[in-house]
């Protein structure tokens, strides 16, 4: 990386901290003076506030939990299985991670109305389960592990989720670690996925949607509690995230 690239990175880094730093100020002060009254007409009179705030909780970790689940076999398939065509299949499902949500919002609305999981909870969580962008980062570190590893652990077992649960899941913890938390992410930070797929069931909607209607006497206390969980995952697995990253050379 250049370092104009660095130094460029190096800015947009400094200025979310200042922004988020300028918010959490901004929320300490009340009628022009410094108070905790918008977090007590938050937390007190604003109940509500907390129910969405369980329901992103609740649709970030198991969006998160489920899209490991689901994306680790198939990663391991394209990675060490071969087959016909193989390569050619990735690229097409690799393709698709290239699309915008606005390209594939149409097909999961109507497949979600033909199942009867439209308005539902369940719709709130299957959109970020099958993931490409998740199933390309664990396919490129499987495909780091050596494929002598795989062939002498196969020669005690033919079960592929032995394999998977005493070999490569110990080796990937730090993909496994990062694919969670940018899955929590994305799925804490939608708002578009919960107007069309819960319309018409406003008590199942995540936070996000909820911080636009908050009033203006409380909204920086509402945009601050908003991003702890977030920030504090960061901050907790920063190291995890980087020395993983590091250690595998695409």
């Amino acid at each position: 990386m250049r370092t104009k690239e660095k130094t460029a990175l190096a800015l947009l880094t400094v200025l979310y901290f200042v922004v988020t730093a300028a918010v959490i100020v901004k929320s300490l002060v009340y009628n022009g003076a410094p108070s905790l009254m918008q977090y007590k007409e938050l937390f007190v009179n604003n109940y509500p506030y907390f129910r969405y705030f369980d329901n992103s909780l609740f649709y970030s970790v198991a969006s998160a939990a489920l899209c490991i689940v689901f994306s680790l076999p198939v990663g391991y398939i394209f990675a060490k299985i071969r087959f016909k065509c193989r390569e050619i299949i990735f690229f097409f499902y690799i393709l698709v991670m290239m699309l915008p949500f606005q390209a594939t919002m149409l097909p999961q609305y109507i497949l979600f109305r033909d199942t009867g999981l439209l308005d539902t909870r369940a719709s709130l969580i299957l959109w970020a389960v099958f993931s490409p962008t998740a199933v390309f980062l664990l396919r490129q570190f499987i495909k780091a592990i050596p494929d002598e590893v795989i062939d002498s652990a196969r020669l005690e077992t033919n079960s592929v989720f032995a394999l998977l649960f005493h070999i490569i899941i110990p080796q990937i913890k730090p993909a496994l670690l990062t694919l969670f938390i940018l899955t929590f992410c994305e799925s804490w930070n939608m708002y578009e996925q919960a107007m069309v797929f819960s319309l018409r069931n406003t008590d199942i909607l995540p936070l996000s949607v909820l911080m636009d209607r908050l009033p203006d006497d409380i909204a920086f206390a509402g945009a601050t509690v908003y991003m702890l969980p977030v920030i504090m995952l960061f901050l907790i697995f920063e190291r995890s995230i980087y020395s993983g990253m590091e250690k595998y050379k695409w």
